[in-house]
């Protein structure tokens, strides 16, 4: 099985070039990198395709016309999931929940000021916590 990385960086900022491990708790880690919100929801949309174990998102600032415009088809996309999510946002104001409200909540939400590399690396140990804990 697979843990899928999204991670929404807008295209004016500068992109994640953080290492990541190959697998995390036995599962390989697969990356994918989206610019806009519309990107983030295609990302979301294969998602539902290649079935991963679990899916960590990491999200960045977007204005309210972007949430407005965007924001029916990414709850849409997030409720379609076939599998657990884990947000990370590096305020509340970011989080996807506080915007969309989807039916089904994050799995967690990881809320670090200090970084996308900290959240990252929480939400990773929670994810193998996760997977441990299922797989027994």
């Amino acid at each position: 099985m697979t843990i899928l990385l999204i991670r929404h960086t807008p295209s004016n900022a500068v992109p994640d070039a953080s290492p990541l491990p190959a697998r995390v708790a036995g599962h390989r880690l697969a990356c994918r990198d989206c610019d806009s919100l519309p990107a983030l929801v295609r990302c979301l949309q294969r998602a539902q395709r290649s079935r991963p174990a679990l899916v960590l998102i990491a999200t960045a600032a977007v204005d309210a016309p972007q949430w407005a415009r965007y924001g029916q088809a990414l709850r849409t996309a997030l409720e379609d999931l076939p599998a657990p999510y884990i947000e990370m946002a590096s305020n509340d104001d970011d989080a996807l929940d506080e915007h969309l409200h989807p039916q089904h909540a994050p799995a967690a939400r990881v809320v670090c000021s200090s970084g996308r590399q900290d959240a990252c690396r929480l939400s990773l140990a929670i994810a193998a916590h996760r997977l441990q804990a299922v797989e027994g």
